[in-house]
């Protein structure tokens, strides 16, 4: 399996992000927010959006790119055909803080194989 995000994996549509924050289970801890619903499809299709607490974009686009790193160093563990939004909140967390906060959300919600 590839370990990179593809076109195919990221959720862009805002119809289907409204859709999937109104109606989607939700799990948390301190720094992230994970949202999840089935998608009936062969992969798993994520988005990573920041809370309001974020004042510069320079921060924003750091935490968002640390995250979806760690997604994809978790990727191969995860069940295929789900929809994921993480929605990060702001805080001084290092690469290995988010990537174990991520990995126990996954655990919590049942989506590691």
């Amino acid at each position: 399996m590839r370990r990179n995000l593809t076109r195919q994996e990221r959720l862009k549509k805002r119809k289907e992000l409204s859709r999937l924050f109104q109606i989607a289970k939700r799990v948390k801890c301190s720094g992230l927010k994970l949202l999840y619903i089935e998608n009936h499809r062969p992969l798993n299709r994520i988005a990573v959006c920041t809370a309001k607490g974020f004042r510069k974009a320079v921060a924003r686009n750091r935490e968002k790119r640390i995250c979806r790193e760690a997604y994809r160093l978790l990727k191969n563990e995860i069940k295929p055909g789900y929809d994921l939004i993480v929605v990060l909140y702001p805080g001084a967390y290092i690469f290995i803080e988010r990537f174990q906060q991520l990995q126990s959300l996954l655990k919590r919600a049942g989506l590691v194989k």
